[in-house]
């Protein structure tokens, strides 16, 4: 088994993936969110995807199953964002949501989810999260916001 947690980081960093919010409104109707660079389409019919949560996230507390999410997919010049929801670095200013079918979608992102957890599995130090997709849309044609060993963007063509 592998201890190196650095060496595993840089392994796992070599793979590029795009970068979202998962968004969910807390029993007081304010809005919790989170960047994951863990997510990806599990399956188009049932149209499914999944994401992963460290088990200490805040957001894990409102994670159910039956709970609607939001997933925004971020364009690469929302750097800012995803780290101000990664806790990285805080915006001066709170990133702006807007709804969209009865979920919070993150203002300038290129494409968003609305999903329904369906199932949550514990392992290792994070928790699986499948959803169905109820509904999705593309909201632009910029470039995404990858992450591979760090922030990157799509080469010009």
């Amino acid at each position: 088994m592998v201890n190196d947690k650095k060496k595993l980081k840089e392994v796992a960093g070599s793979f590029p993936t795009g970068v979202t919010v998962v968004s969910i409104k807390k029993p007081i109707g304010s809005i919790h969110a989170m960047t994951a660079s863990s997510f990806l389409s599990l399956s188009l019919n049932p149209p499914m995807v999944l994401f992963s949560v460290k088990n200490e996230n805040e957001i894990i507390k409102f994670i159910e199953k039956g709970k609607r999410l939001g997933i925004s997919i971020l364009s690469e010049d929302m750097i800012d964002e995803s780290n101000h929801f990664a806790n990285i670095r805080l915006m001066n200013e709170t990133p702006v949501f807007y709804n969209e079918d009865e979920v919070k979608i993150l203002k300038g992102s290129i494409a968003w989810y609305s999903v329904i957890v369906s199932k949550i599995y514990n392992e290792g130090d994070h928790k699986i999260i499948i959803c169905n997709v109820k509904n999705l849309d593309i909201k632009s044609k910029k470039n995404p916001l990858l992450y591979y060993r760090g922030y990157s963007k799509i080469s010009e063509r």
